[in-house]
């Protein structure tokens, strides 16, 4: 399958840039994004939503859409339809956006741009089935140089920007706040402890704001209970249990963090900013899938920089054998997180539809 062969690709990638060829592959590292690209916008009936984006695209004039989707993601379907029919130009702009902001920060702030690659194809298979949210995630991402920075407004406008595309980038404005401060090990504990508890709160308050008239937003509070309610009756695997098995490896890279990297954490400023921002997310997953699945997937904009925590820990390691028993954990990781995204939506990731055959016959999300 066309999905386990780019991973495999990219982890290949990954090991030689730890033994010995950082230098030769990052001066190709544009390749494999452009790749990515190619897939993003060049798909056709192909990932989820995609039934209502087209919906907006040939529609565009109702009025609905501009109530039911951000400004932001309206006026770029509205500005396109204006001057063409052609669906594929849309997705190109949102592509370009995710795919430019994602180069420019694993250039920038990961030590190992390929090992990063590999972990963000395996949790998001690259954004390539993106949809509105993954654009928000990527206009974050972005933000991350000015709260390095510490350029808040630049932050801000940042946020501001991934608001019009979907309003849950809100909830990043913290992050400015949190990169900067140092927990202690029995905080960071207790605040996971106080997650867990938390999470029985959380149904309830959602159904508050559903209840309460706040337009649109009370709309979508219903909606994503609604959601959690049917997913949670499945009898397969129930909102409770995803929450569990998704802690359960979250509370793993904690304890290895406080437990042999709170030095790491204490000395190395971006590191620990990281660490931060990473363990945001894992709370906001712990206390917000019980309820609804759906809404647990805003912990993506702390949870995203994963992408560049785990090559801080890698490189931490001193020998070179060592690195690459880390990095063959992770790939065996990550390879099970790519099967389990893929088996989700399997009918409409696989398989590949392009531009060049629509005629193929898909299921459409």
């Amino acid at each position: 399958m066309y999905l386990y062969v780019i991973y495999f690709v990219f982890a290949l990638l990954a090991f030689f840039e730890i033994n010995r060829g950082k230098y030769l592959l990052n001066k190709v590292l544009i390749v494999p994004f452009l790749v990515l690209f190619s897939l993003a916008s060049l798909r056709w009936e192909r990932g989820t939503d995609w039934g209502a984006y087209i919906g907006l695209f040939e529609n565009v004039d109702n009025t609905f859409y501009l109530l039911a989707f951000e400004p932001g993601f309206y006026y770029v379907n509205y500005l396109v339809a204006a001057i063409s029919d052609n669906y594929t130009i849309v997705l190109v702009i949102q592509a370009l956006i995710i795919y430019t902001l994602h180069f420019y920060i694993f250039k920038k702030y990961s030590l190992q741009p390929y090992v990063s690659l590999m972990i963000w194809f395996g949790f998001y298979m690259g954004s390539i089935f993106f949809v509105r949210f993954n654009v928000a995630v990527a206009l974050t991402l972005f933000s991350f140089i000015f709260i390095e920075e510490r350029k808040f407004w630049r932050f801000f406008a940042c946020v501001i920007i991934a608001f019009l595309f979907h309003r849950s980038a809100i909830l990043f404005i913290p992050a400015y706040f949190l990169y900067n401060k140092t927990f202690t090990r029995r905080q960071i504990l207790l605040g996971m402890l106080i997650s867990f508890f938390l999470s029985i709160f959380f149904e309830i308050a959602l159904n508050f704001l559903g209840q309460i008239n706040l337009g649109i937003i009370s709309e979508k509070a219903m909606t994503y209970a609604e959601a959690g309610s049917d997913y949670a009756e499945e009898p397969t695997r129930s909102a409770f249990q995803i929450m569990i098995v998704g802690a359960s490896y979250r509370i793993l890279i904690l304890l290895l963090i406080i437990g042999f990297f709170y030095d790491l954490y204490k000395e190395n400023i971006t590191f620990r900013g990281v660490f931060n921002l990473y363990f945001a997310g894992m709370c906001i997953f712990v206390i917000i899938t019980p309820v609804s699945v759906s809404v647990a997937r805003m912990a993506q904009y702390y949870e995203y920089f994963q992408f560049l925590l785990i090559p801080f820990i890698i490189m931490s390691f001193k020998y070179r054998s060592n690195r690459n028993l880390v990095l063959l954990c992770v790939f065996l990781f990550y390879l099970m997180r790519l099967r389990s995204n893929v088996s989700f939506y399997e009918e409409l990731y696989v398989p590949y539809k392009s531009i060049f055959n629509k005629e193929l016959p898909t299921e459409i999300g």
